[in-house]
């Protein structure tokens, strides 16, 4: 228990230093908008009913079944809480919360549990989910007071510090603008007679470290991760954490050689750490797919040859930097 205490300490601490001042308040409080991740859809349509009955906050709810849906959603629109089911499709488990927390920070998350997932919701807790909700064992009145207390625990958490495009727990943007980063980076390229470099770096077997250590270990395993890319990365890059345990960077350069060389700086960096953790010593190592961004290529086309690279370097062993050639870009 000392271990996990220190690791605990070690999150809030960090989390403190990392935040920035707020220019304006995050949540409403007279209505609320609520983002409801449920594949089960009788379990929707009991909570979605629930709200319709009850008359001391106006609630309005956009109800989607899977995680891909849900980030389409969040990145289009503005929720002031998210109620997600621990186990989907796409997303089982921790990592439900962790995707939606890595695209924004700024949003209070309740879980919906079964009968038999206190234990996983109370990991929820810990690593930043503000509150759990047994499904079937909740009133109208008692679901709309977790989702007011969540709002307010989550402001009183923050402080009205947060930034809406950072991530919390690495300090670094979130994914949330993304596509206008890239758009304002590859003009800004373009216009200084440089190539924009974009790569996606992952964690290998970060799931084992979870696993084995549990989600707030995972939790400080992440934010060294992301010192290591921030201390080694140039000065122009621009690094977002861009869900779960994978990260991008998009790099200015004047040469394919240049880039690759960086992302491999921050590979090497990586696996030759080790994480004293608590009582653990923890080493971990990512892989990288990069690719050079075209002169009118959208946000979509690069990051799926990311992707690709990604996979590439995943499937040849791990820890490892694919790239696409500048040949092959359009």
């Amino acid at each position: 228990m000392n271990a996990y205490a220190g690791i605990i300490t070690e999150l809030e601490a960090q989390n403190r230093e990392q935040i920035a001042p707020r220019t304006g308040e995050c949540f409403s409080m007279k209505h609320y908008r609520v983002l409801l991740i449920e594949d089960d859809p009788m379990d929707a349509s009991i909570i979605q009913r629930s709200f319709q009955k009850q008359d001391k906050a106006k609630i309005s709810v956009d109800h989607v079944s899977n995680m891909g849906s849900a980030i389409d959603q969040l990145q289009a629109n503005s929720y002031d809480v998210a109620l997600v089911d621990i186990n989907l499709p796409d997303a089982r488990g921790a990592e439900s919360f962790e995707q939606l927390r890595a695209l924004d920070s700024c949003l209070p998350i309740i879980v919906l549990t079964g009968h038999d997932d206190d234990e996983l919701a109370i990991h929820a807790i810990q690593c930043g989910a503000q509150d759990y909700v047994a499904k079937g064992h909740f009133t109208t009145a008692s679901l709309v007071r977790v989702i007011r207390f969540a709002i307010e625990r989550q402001r009183m958490v923050l402080g009205y510090l947060a930034e809406a495009d950072n991530d919390p727990l690495t300090g670094l943007s979130n994914r949330r603008n993304l596509q206008r980063r890239y758009t304002h980076f590859l003009a800004e390229t373009q216009a200084i007679g440089q190539a924009l470099f974009v790569a996606l770096i992952d964690l290998d077997r970060f799931k084992e470290v979870n696993d084995r250590y549990g989600h707030c270990v995972g939790d400080v395993v992440l934010q060294r991760s992301a010192r290591v890319l921030v201390e080694n990365a140039s000065d122009s890059s621009s690094i977002v954490r861009f869900g779960g345990e994978e990260f991008s960077v998009m790099m200015k350069g004047d040469s394919f050689a240049e880039a690759r060389e960086q992302i491999q700086t921050v590979l090497k960096r990586l696996e030759e750490m080790t994480m004293q953790i608590g009582d653990y010593e923890i080493r971990v190592t990512a892989s990288a797919g990069l690719v050079k961004a075209g002169n009118n290529e959208n946000w979509e086309d690069v990051f799926s040859r990311c992707d690709e690279m990604l996979y590439r370097a995943k499937a040849s062993g791990r820890n490892r930097v694919e790239s696409m050639s500048e040949l092959a870009t359009p």
